[in-house]
């Protein structure tokens, strides 16, 4: 059973798919509160339009063609259902001000609950409008369903050959005070097991972030992180390593980034980072591993002797267009990033990586085929730990935790391809097909939000590049790819996401 933030797939938690406004979207800032002087007359070209049907009217959700409905003048925005979220921390995010005139079909009005709900402090969000003061006047009314903002992101347990027990967890605060800043961290330790040269490993993290500064389409982000570990490589032998096919060195990782984020759109963010990191790790002088015929061939570690320095430079792309981005049944999330290390850096590097997962609805939804993309690239003197790992590929192992190695166990050989499949490699990917069922979705009266079962198979792959140019077999034997499965439950709670899965059970074990 692992644990992850309800809001940690995406950091917006939309409700409906929308295509990008067709109308610029105006920026939160400085917006007038619900109550006060009265506001000028709207503009000559909204007064002649009809009143809303009724008293009040809830917005569709879909989006419709902006150049259909009435011309509405929006008089004042109400926000309701919140009581641990200030109004101004809703209402700064809104793509609509009081003062502006929009039809009743604009698509601001249905991103507008994307903006609400990218906040990630609420379950659902309502969009509805009331007759104002005057003809052609509106009140824009924002009712939110608050789900809880105290999550477990991570828990962190299990055994392995290379660590007999681990333990730890991450949790978060999204809301702290109701400001809508976000702090977090981490904790992980793994007792030591019986290679030589490990040790006793552990590693922590402490994170914060604003998503909008003083009400606008900036925001900032910070994390600090401590990690004190060691790294198995393996000396002799193939298959699944035994601890005396295997020897260790000692590391410690100390760094931190800063960065700043704007929402250029409801649903896309970009970001820009600055990471700067010190390693120092005692190597092994002129490390080896003996092949099966015999030979013995040197080991690249991909790590500077002693104390080193990496200082980097980050972008990340993000659009999510999810209705859920837990229990997801349609839209899609597409993520794009890159790193490249400084001229202050000792590692002279660039690491690319993409990410696409789309979702179609069959049987009025309540069924979801999925397709999910992912891969990396590594170019250049990465250091190790900026290497795409086995555990990132294949659901089937033992992922990382917090920079942490917590199992050498070696993937299924289900295709009969290249048996001896490296733990790091600069080019490595996995493609996914899932099939979603919904079991229930609740009002979450009770702290649960809904439940899914799935199934997913999907081909992984992992290698280093010089050895595919270098290979003395087929291409098909050289590939490091394989196959792998997954089934389980997912359910959503106020406190995170419990996901029961054949995959992260063998992950706790191997």
């Amino acid at each position: 059973m692992v644990l992850a933030a309800a809001g940690t797939a995406a950091r917006a938690q939309p409700t409906e798919p929308a295509d990008k406004p067709e109308a610029p979207e105006r920026a939160p800032a400085d917006l007038p509160p619900a109550t006060g002087p009265e506001l000028p007359a709207p503009p000559p070209d909204a007064t002649p339009q009809p009143d809303p049907a009724s008293d009040s009217e809830l917005i569709p959700t879909s989006p419709e063609d902006t150049d259909l409905g009435p011309l509405l003048y929006i008089e004042r925005v109400d926000v309701e259902g919140n009581t641990a979220t200030q109004d101004d921390v809703i209402r700064r995010v809104l793509p609509i001000a009081p003062g502006d005139v929009l039809r009743a079909s604009d698509k601001r009005l249905h991103n507008a609950r994307f903006k609400v709900l990218a906040l990630g402090f609420f379950r659902d969000v309502r969009l509805e409008i009331k007759k104002g003061s005057a003809r052609g006047q509106v009140v824009l009314i924002v009712n939110v369903v608050e789900r809880g903002t105290v999550v477990l992101n991570r828990l962190w347990f299990g055994t392995s050959e290379l660590s007999p027990y681990w333990l730890g967890a991450d949790l978060s605060e999204r809301n702290l005070l109701g400001l809508g800043i976000t702090l977090g961290g981490g904790f992980i330790y793994a007792g030591n097991g019986e290679v030589a040269g490990s040790r006793n490993q552990w590693a922590g993290e402490l994170r914060v972030s604003d998503p909008s500064l003083k009400g606008t389409r900036l925001g900032a982000n910070a994390s600090m992180t401590l990690v004190h570990g060691s790294e198995a490589y393996r000396v002799t032998g193939t298959g699944n390593p035994e601890p005396s096919e295997l020897r260790a060195f000692p590391f410690r990782r100390f760094g931190g980034r800063a960065g700043v984020t704007y929402d250029a759109t409801a649903l896309t963010r970009l970001s820009l980072s600055l990471r700067g990191e010190q390693i120092h790790a005692d190597l092994p002088v002129a490390p080896a591993q003996e092949l099966p015929d015999g030979r013995t061939a040197a080991i690249d570690l991909h790590l500077e002797p002693g104390t080193s320095d990496i200082v980097t430079l980050g972008f990340v792309y993000d659009r999510d267009t999810r209705p859920d981005p837990i229990l997801s049944h349609s839209g899609g999330h597409l993520a794009f990033g890159a790193e490249l290390g400084s001229a202050f850096s000792d590692y002279q590097f660039a690491t690319l990586f993409g990410r696409y997962d789309h979702y179609w609805p069959l049987r009025n939804g309540m069924h979801a085929i999925g397709l999910k993309l992912a891969g990396g690239v590594v170019v250049g003197d990465a250091p190790r730990f900026d290497r795409i790992h086995l555990g990132d590929v294949n659901r089937m192992l033992t992922p990382r935790a917090a920079g942490l190695v917590l199992s050498t166990a070696s993937p299924f050989d289900l295709l009969g391809t290249r048996a001896d499949k490296p733990s790091y490699g600069d080019l490595g990917g996995s493609a996914t097909v899932e099939y979603a069922m919904q079991l229930f979705r609740g009002s979450g009266k009770k702290r649960v939000y809904g439940g899914d079962v799935f199934f997913g198979v999907g081909v992984w792959g992992l290698a280093e590049s010089a050895d595919l140019r270098s290979r003395d077999a087929s291409l098909r034997d050289a590939l490091p790819i394989d196959l792998y499965a997954d089934a389980g439950v997912r359910i959503d709670t106020d406190i995170g996401i419990f996901e029961l899965t054949i995959a992260n059970a063998l992950g706790r074990v191997r």
